[in-house]
């Protein structure tokens, strides 16, 4: 977690007083190439994708939006489109917002890249060292202690066509059903407790000092913005 946050502020402080020209780096489109050949797309999820009346998004936005790709301390693409495919678990680029969606390639899944989407950091993390095992993860918090991930999750529960001329189709629903986890900078993760009332046991000896907080400011952890809140106090602790 240091390397990752120590690239990055190179990577800002290089390129903070750069143009905003677009530019696709050689050995990223090799990239891009590499894992067409070598690794073909799965595509069980795009029978989902493709319905227009589906409730909800496979996506962290239905929409691509702008970002940057990085690799290590170099900034591998910038200005292109990107969206992060939660179901499939996969980041999907290319080459501007005007291009057409099947041009779009699959970032290879490597721990030493992540995109920044809009102001939204992903990053890779593989699972016991195995890259197969591994995920995505949305960087809400780096802390000097601890940072917080987000796992975008997606419950897909899949449409139906009306069975006779009295029913109507039902269509593919995505419901957001994400898991947050404290990591610490030696990189050991710790997920949040589902159950509201378990939750602030993740914080052991300094509980009682974080719930004191979350009444003083009238918190609920339920709520994203107030978990950041209550993450951010505890790091600070």
């Amino acid at each position: 977690m240091q390397k990752f946050t120590y690239y990055l502020l190179i990577i800002l402080m290089l390129f903070s007083f750069t143009a905003e020209a677009q530019f696709w780096d050689r050995e990223f489109v090799g990239g891009l190439n590499q894992i067409d050949q070598n690794n073909k797309r799965q595509r069980k999820f795009d029978k989902y994708t493709l319905e227009e009346n589906s409730i909800g998004t496979p996506y962290n936005h239905p929409d691509y939006l702008t970002g940057n790709v990085y690799k290590g301390n170099a900034l591998w693409a910038t200005n292109i489109a990107i969206r992060y495919n939660a179901v499939a678990d996969e980041i999907e680029v290319k080459e501007s917002l005007e291009s057409k969606d099947e041009d779009a390639r699959l970032l290879p899944k490597d721990p030493e890249i992540f995109v920044k989407i809009v102001n939204d950091i992903y990053v890779f993390i593989p699972f016991q060292g195995k890259i197969e095992d591994g995920g995505y993860f949305h960087v809400m918090f780096e802390g000097k202690k601890l940072d917080l991930y987000k796992k975008l999750k997606k419950r897909v529960i899949p449409g139906r066509k009306a069975s006779s001329s009295f029913t109507q189709d039902v269509p593919t629903e995505f419901r957001d059903e994400s898991q947050y986890f404290l990591v610490t900078k030696s990189g050991r993760f710790f997920q949040l407790p589902d159950e509201k009332s378990k939750k602030f046991d993740i914080f052991g000896a300094n509980k009682e000092v974080v719930l004191e907080y979350v009444k003083k400011n009238n918190l609920d952890p339920e709520e994203e913005k107030d978990l950041l809140k209550i993450i951010q106090f505890y790091d600070g602790v």
